[in-house]
C-alpha cells in the first residue's frame, strides 16, 4: 500500500540500518529527515536537526563493481545534502540509496545545536550483510 502521491521510495542506511522511506520528486531532504526521526520514534529520540543526509556516487572503474547498498573505497559521497534542497535537484530517483549520520552529540545522550564542523558528526558507516 503506497502514500497517496507518493510512489517512489529511497532507501536511507546507517551502520547495520535501512529505512525505506516513501517519497515524490518534490519531497526535501528535511522532509526525509524527518521521516527517519519518526521510524526511530519520534523527535523525542532524535531530531533531525541531529543528521545529516548524503547521496552516494559511485566513483568511475573500468569494471561495475560498485555496489550502491555500501558507501566503500569505490565510491564518494555528496553532501551533506541542504535541508531545503529537494530530491529531483538533485536526481534522487526511484530506489536510491542515501546516508544518513548522527551528530557525535546525540550518541552520548547531549542534545544540543551542532555546529558544521565535521567533527562533530560520525564517519558514514554501512555494514554490508
Amino acid at each position: 500500500m503506497s502514500v497517496a502521491g507518493r510512489e517512489d521510495y529511497v532507501r536511507v542506511k546507517r551502520r547495520n540500518q535501512t529505512f525505506f522511506i516513501h517519497t515524490s520528486p518534490s519531497d526535501t531532504f528535511a522532509q526525509i529527515k524527518s521521516e527517519i526521526a519518526q521510524a526511530m520514534g519520534g523527535s523525542h529520540v532524535i531530531t533531525p536537526q541531529h543528521m545529516r543526509l548524503y547521496i552516494a556516487t559511485p566513483t568511475p572503474t573500468a569494471a561495475k563493481d560498485y555496489d550502491d547498498d555500501v558507501l566503500s573505497d569505490k565510491s564518494t559521497h555528496k553532501g551533506p545534502i541542504p535541508d531545503t534542497a529537494t530530491l529531483s535537484e538533485h536526481d534522487v530517483k526511484n530506489d536510491a540509496v542515501l546516508y544518513v549520520t548522527f551528530a557525535k552529540a546525540w550518541e552520548n545522550g547531549v542534545d544540543l545545536p551542532v555546529s558544521d564542523n565535521d567533527d562533530e558528526w560520525e564517519e558514514i558507516e554501512v555494514v554490508k550483510p
